[in-house]
């Protein structure tokens, strides 16, 4: 592979100057791919430091513009991609895109891209360093949702303890007129209903807090020991078909498992047949039991979102809550035999 530069040959359009400014920055940045652009936005030298990041070969690339190496638009509405226009006019400072990009291979990853114009006694086009930047985005994502999250926490707690103060204050005013002591029974009442609420509440919050010292995690173990602790005892089935280790917080992993069997045995009866298997990028957990409504596959996340008579609806927002704080992707659909699906996916199994 002819991929370092040639300083007794300069690239194609680009002057000998602009060769001893892309040497300086490629030793002075090692940790960054860092390529050479003329000026018109073709790659104009390709060092291995950005033929390791992307698999490119130099042929590959070589004289074809730099919009090749980017991943298409779809789905990157909050990147910030370069102008059409860009390299209409030479530019006189740095200017910095964030974009995704795509990798010889396929795979597709985000990363800020820096154009830097090369000039001395004129302008030779561009250095052009890529950094990527796909887990400081992954991490932002995770911190945009747990914001989400947390305003939804306040909104529901303001909203869910409302109405049981309503009702206290009620009946202690009944009570003041009436003397009747029944009052004071719906107070008690209400009032154990409200600790039972901030402690779901505060269960949902813990589990949401972003992992930050995940370990190898055997999820065949935590299945295990979460059924024997719910299922084992009832007539309830488990059919469990091996997952590869993941990195993850086992603890929060473990209700993670347990919210979604109860949810099994809550909606599927004592001799509910629960399966748990592997998927490409994670798992799935499903039951045979009534399944989820038509358009309300996103709405059983929601804090407080029921169907039981006698529950409180934060067993699945606390599986959203373990899930976002791993960085991972959960949906809820019906499986083939007409129960719920839940399927984790977005995870980097550890073999």
């Amino acid at each position: 592979m002819t991929d370092a530069l040639d300083a007794s040959e300069p690239p194609k359009d680009v002057g000998e100057s602009g060769v001893a400014v892309a040497r300086r920055l490629l030793e002075g940045v090692s940790t960054h791919a860092i390529f050479m652009l003329d000026a018109d936005g073709n790659v104009a030298a390709w060092p291995a430091p950005a033929a390791t990041l992307y698999g490119y070969e130099t042929t590959a690339v070589l004289d074809r513009h730099v919009r090749t190496l980017f991943a298409d638009d779809e789905g990157a509405g909050d990147s910030d991609s370069l102008p059409e226009d860009f390299f209409d006019e030479p530019m006189d400072e740095p200017v910095e895109f964030e974009h995704r990009h795509r990798r010889a291979d396929g795979s597709v990853f985000w990363a800020t891209l820096t154009l830097s114009p090369l000039r001395d006694d004129g302008f030779h086009g561009y250095a052009a360093v890529c950094r990527d930047t796909t887990t400081t985005k992954e991490y932002e994502r995770m911190l945009e949702r747990r914001n989400n999250r947390l305003k939804e926490f306040t909104d529901i707690l303001a909203h869910d303890l409302r109405n049981p103060l309503n009702v206290i204050e009620g009946n202690l005013t009944l009570y003041e007129e009436t003397g009747d002591e029944e009052y004071l029974d719906t107070v008690d009442e209400t009032v154990d209903r409200m600790a039972r609420l901030v402690d779901d509440l505060l269960r949902v919050a813990r589990q949401g807090n972003v992992v930050s010292d995940p370990e190898p995690t055997d999820i065949g173990e935590v299945v295990e020991t979460v059924w024997r602790s719910i299922g084992e005892d009832s007539g309830a089935t488990l059919t469990y078909e091996p997952v590869p280790s993941v990195s993850s917080d086992p603890d929060r992993l473990r209700e993670l498992f347990e919210n979604l069997f109860q949810n099994a045995a809550d909606h599927g009866g004592d001799d509910a047949a629960v399966r748990v298997g592997p998927l490409d990028d994670g798992f799935y957990v499903e039951d045979d039991g009534p399944g989820i409504a038509d358009g309300r596959e996103t709405e059983v996340f929601d804090h407080g979102f029921t169907t039981s008579a006698d529950g409180h609806g934060y067993g699945l927002s606390v599986v959203r809550a373990v899930v976002d704080a791993h960085g991972w992707e959960i949906v809820a659909t019906g499986a083939d035999n007409g129960g719920a699906r839940f399927e984790v996916t977005g995870i980097d199994f550890l073999g």
